[in-house]
């Protein structure tokens, strides 16, 4: 379903669509489908050193910024249990909730003061607000939730937003017709970064209390934020050329991959927020569980980034469809994770095929809107509703399997809408195609 088995020339020039519009060119070839992208003279604009470089810089900017997101569920638990035991642990959760609404929801803000040439004055106002913050926290009172709530949900949110997009579009630019890998590997970097601000929270809360514990791993952050922000090159913009086929945000393969993005999310958060109850409920070690966590962490970090090399070579939009699929299809292996053997392989699997749907949504994007110069904003705008699934994945799922834990109904409703998210975006596939032959 991705990669078209047609004949050879066929393969090449669907590549051609999929894996070129972003780069803004325009061949003068007359082919059925109106190829977009040719080989361009330097395959990296600002050259192949500051490329990498800054996709180091975003690497480390983001494995900073989205750690702090991912590794959510230690404070979580530390609040509930000593820090903030005055308040539910529904009500805490609204922390983490709305400090992913703001990296998700202000991607449109950020995405856009990058296309209108401000990039660096963003990550710059980005890891101030964040580091600050951050430090902020390790200063808030027992009990006092307001004063968590605005430092770490509220103000570090900011921060997190506001870099989080111009990462992921920075790092691409550089890349023009093969960004896929460079924003794989800029965000696996939020994975990795959680499970090594996971290690240090748990290992030095206990032993140095909260304050100082909070203030290592924003003194580790200061550090790397420094050496990103160092690293990052601001390639030369691109160049407004006439491009073929509807590339506003109106554009009806754009508004279907924003459908097929946001059900995939709503969908395939449902294993990640439930796998540890899941277990507990089976009676399965807690230790075990909580290694069993890890790999589908760490597997998710790797299928961020492995899938994202196919997605340059094949095509990112065809790429994507396929790992939906494939979620569509691993989730029901959730059915045979009621033993030890049954729940690693279930994490190792889906954990990799989530993190390649995550991982391939935004060059899916990019592939399918040729312009360049915008790509900030359409990746921003694009944020939005995924943000959206992410903040309601958690409850919507917690009522479908209901106070019995009717797992069989959580696992069908994630199936049918990872299914669905594969069927629109097949459709957009179509209708792009059509507007560019027509």
């Amino acid at each position: 379903m991705s990669t078209d088995h047609h004949h050879h020339e066929k393969t090449s020039s669907d590549n051609h669509v999929e894996n070129g519009l972003s780069s803004g060119q325009v061949t003068t070839a007359a082919t059925p489908t109106k190829e977009l992208d040719e080989p361009a003279t330097s395959p990296y604009p600002a050259g192949a050193a500051k490329a990498w470089l800054t996709v180091m810089g975003c690497f480390f900017i983001q494995f900073s910024t989205v750690a702090s997101v991912n590794s959510f569920g230690v404070f979580q638990d530390f609040y509930v249990s000593e820090f903030l035991t005055n308040s539910s642990a529904s009500r805490i959760s609204w922390i983490g909730g709305f400090e992913i609404l703001l990296q998700l929801g202000l991607g449109a803000v950020g995405g856009k003061l990058c296309d209108m040439g401000h990039t660096r004055i963003v990550f710059l106002v980005g890891t101030i607000i964040y580091l600050v913050c951050f430090f902020m926290l390790s200063l808030t009172h027992a009990g006092q939730y307001y004063q968590v709530f605005l430092s770490q949900g509220f103000g570090m949110g900011i921060g997190v937003g506001l870099c989080y997009v111009p990462a992921l579009v920075t790092a691409a630019n550089h890349f023009p017709g093969r960004q896929a890998i460079a924003m794989g590997i800029v965000i696996s970097s939020g994975s990795f970064g959680g499970v090594i601000f996971s290690i240090m929270l748990n290992q030095l809360i206990p032993k140095i209390g909260f304050p100082w514990a909070v203030r290592a791993v924003a003194f580790l952050s200061l550090g790397l934020l420094a050496i990103g922000n160092a690293f990052i090159t601001v390639p030369p913009p691109a160049k407004k050329a006439a491009v073929v086929g509807n590339t506003s945000l109106s554009s009806p393969s754009y508004l279907l991959t924003l459908a097929s993005g946001s059900l995939g999310q709503l969908g395939g958060l449902f294993p990640l927020f439930y796998i540890q109850l899941f277990a507990d409920t089976h009676h399965l070690a807690s230790g075990f569980v909580f290694y069993s966590v890890a790999i589908m962490s760490f597997c998710t970090a790797l299928g961020r980034v492995i899938p994202s090399y196919f997605a340059d070579k094949y095509g990112a939009v065809g790429t994507f469809i396929v790992f939906e699929a494939l979620g569509a299809g691993s989730i029901f292996i959730m059915f045979g994770a009621n033993h030890p053997a049954g729940l690693v392989v279930f994490c190792i699997l889906y954990g990799f095929v989530f993190g390649a749907m995550t991982s391939l949504f935004t060059p899916t994007i990019t592939a399918l809107m040729p312009s360049q110069a915008d790509r900030g904003k359409l990746v921003g705008v694009a944020m939005a509703p995924v943000a959206i699934s992410s903040l309601i994945g958690s409850p919507v799922a917690g009522a479908i399997i209901g106070s019995n834990l009717d797992w069989w109904k959580g696992i069908v409703f994630s199936g049918v809408l990872l299914g669905a998210a594969a069927v629109i975006q097949v459709v957009a596939r179509q209708v792009h195609r059509k507007s560019l032959s027509a």
